[in-house]
């Protein structure tokens, strides 16, 4: 076949994603004086999860809202498997971070000058600080107008495949660069993962395309620890009108202005689950009461239940605009008509293992958004996800920046581009086998049967077998077919990285032999305190280690 076309780049700073963590990374390195180059595997500034986001974070503003009151509603939405000093930092700096993006151009919906703070369940007074336009980028805004205004380089249709270590130290990685059939690779003092999450290893998911876990699988792979890996956050997801199939009824289907559930029965289910709260719970006991609906029959006829946004104020409702316009090309007027909607993967709360300088544990490599762990124990409350991205996204690209001013680059070596690259060729070179497709389709039908909302000793085990024997089988016959395109290999490799983090998730779910948070074990109904603890998982050479470490629990006084 013909030979690899290759280019190469050198940067200080190397940011691995451009959505809101990526970008304030970015916009931190670049202020204080790295040259930064940003990766986006999708279309920029588009093809970022930031993009589609509701728009709302959380942060302490309200007069009866503290910091000590934040950090107490993060942990319990957490079920207490957060790291506390992680939660301390995402709390401290929440109102600067907001403040920022404030500066750099997203609107915020205000009120006589202030923050019209927004309530979100789990929330125990309003904290949310909410864009305008939200699901079109009104929170995303800001970040964009900031990079362009600050010139910063971001090259889109970027998927990186390896990150490079020279010695124990990052010091690069290899791209594929899916609009130029070019293989690319930079040489860099730092690199930042900020990839997002892992929301289609599930087949109805928020997430948009190509959300594969890549970036946890790109850490794993270089040596890093992940953790907490089968805290799988899903949340209320439209599955009808079909034409709006994964799509985040606004702010959980606006449950504290007035939204409602009702099973196929049109029995409000939620008051035999939780009769005082009803709707007003986490995402975790929203997603496992609509389940436990669903699995034992009484779902509606598209096999999910109903959401009613008829008790929502119009005025409130009105703030939807971009949800309200596509319900509208649909013909649909959620105002009087109810949607359908199922458990949809959203987020993932493990990740990789960071510290509060946003270390991955291998020098050179930093990690920021929903690709860490930590920060949201078993469960995320709703709107902390947006403000994750922006405090610690600017605490990755300022220690990352730091790190890579102190330092000259250390070439990159012929032998280790070699290996990256002798490896694309070989399976460009497969004539025949498996196609990726049929893999993607055979670990999203595992993971949400098995491996999803509710979870049993049986069903797990199905799962572990399952990703076994396709990994025996099958993954190493991936096979491209006709087209032989790098956006065709994209998608091969993304197979590969979805089996890998299905295989600890399913591992981790079956280890956590009790119910907490976003992990729901049927078998093991109640939360054992002697599970207080993370699972993490670590590449010692070709060996997977697992090890448990307890919570990380710091003084208020820090």
């Amino acid at each position: 076949m013909a030979e690899l076309r290759i280019d190469r780049r050198e940067t200080d700073v190397l940011i691995v994603g451009a959505g809101g963590a990526g970008l304030r990374a970015a916009i931190e390195a670049h202020t204080m004086g790295a040259k930064v180059l940003v990766v986006s595997k999708g279309k920029f500034p588009t093809g970022c999860v930031t993009a589609t986001a509701m728009g709302g974070m959380l942060a302490p503003f309200d007069r009866q809202d503290s910091v000590e009151r934040h950090i107490e509603d993060t942990l319990r939405g957490g079920h207490y498997l957060n790291d506390q000093g992680l939660v301390r930092i995402l709390v401290k700096q929440a109102k600067q971070r907001a403040l920022d993006l404030d500066r750099y151009g997203t609107e915020f919906d205000k009120a006589d000058g202030s923050y019209a703070l927004f309530p979100y369940t789990g929330s125990s007074v309003a904290r949310g600080v909410l864009a305008g336009d939200c699901y079109r980028g009104g929170f995303f805004k800001g970040l964009v107008k900031e990079a362009e205004r600050l010139g910063i380089d971001v090259l889109d249709e970027i998927m990186i495949t390896d990150i490079l270590k020279e010695g124990d130290a990052a010091a690069g990685a290899v791209g594929l660069d899916l609009k130029a059939d070019t293989v690319l690779v930079i040489g860099a003092k730092a690199v930042v993962i900020a990839t997002g999450g892992g929301g289609n290893l599930y087949s109805l998911t928020t997430n948009i395309p190509g959300i594969t876990g890549d970036g946890y699988a790109l850490a794993f792979k270089a040596g890093t620890k992940l953790a907490d890996m089968e805290f799988m956050q899903s949340r209320a997801c439209m599955i009808y009108p079909e034409a709006m199939r994964g799509t985040a009824p606004p702010a959980d289907g606006c449950v504290t202005i007035g939204g409602r559930f009702y099973n196929g029965l049109c029995e409000r289910y939620m008051r035999k689950y939780h009769p005082e709260k009803m709707e007003l719970v986490t995402r975790a006991e929203m997603a496992k009461c609509a389940q436990r609906e669903i699995t034992e029959g009484r779902q509606s006829p598209h096999g999910g239940v109903f959401g009613d946004l008829s008790g929502v104020p119009q005025a409130e409702l009105a703030k939807f605009k971009a949800f309200l316009a596509t319900c509208a090309e649909e013909k649909f007027d959620p105002a009087w008509q109810p949607y359908e909607w199922a458990p949809g993967a959203h987020h993932f709360m493990g990740g990789i293992v960071i510290n509060e300088r946003c270390e991955a544990g291998v020098s050179g490599l930093y990690a920021a958004g929903e690709a860490e762990a930590g920060v949201h124990g078993a469960n995320r409350l709703a709107g902390n996800a947006l403000t994750e991205t922006q405090v610690f996204g600017a605490i990755a690209g300022a220690n990352a920046a730091q790190n890579a001013l102190s330092k000259s680059y250390v070439p990159l070596s012929h032998e280790r581009i070699a290996a990256v690259t002798d490896r694309i060729s070989h399976i460009l070179g497969r004539n025949e086998g498996v196609d990726p497709a049929e893999a993607r389709d055979e670990i999203t039908r595992v993971m949400s049967l098995y491996v999803g909302v509710l979870r049993h000793e049986d069903g797990l085990q199905k799962a572990a077998r399952s990703l076994s024997a396709l990994r025996a089988a099958k993954i190493e016959r991936l096979s491209l077919g006709k087209e032989r395109s790098f956006r065709m290999l994209s998608k091969l490799l993304e197979a590969e990285n979805m089996l890998l983090i299905a295989e600890l998730a399913t591992q981790a779910a079956a280890m956590r032999t009790e119910t907490r948070g976003a992990h729901n074990r049927e078998d093991y109904p109640g939360t054992d305190e002697e599970w207080s603890k993370n699972i993490v998982f670590q590449l010692t050479g070709d060996e997977l280690v697992v090890t448990t470490k307890p919570v990380n629990v710091v003084s208020p006084s820090v």
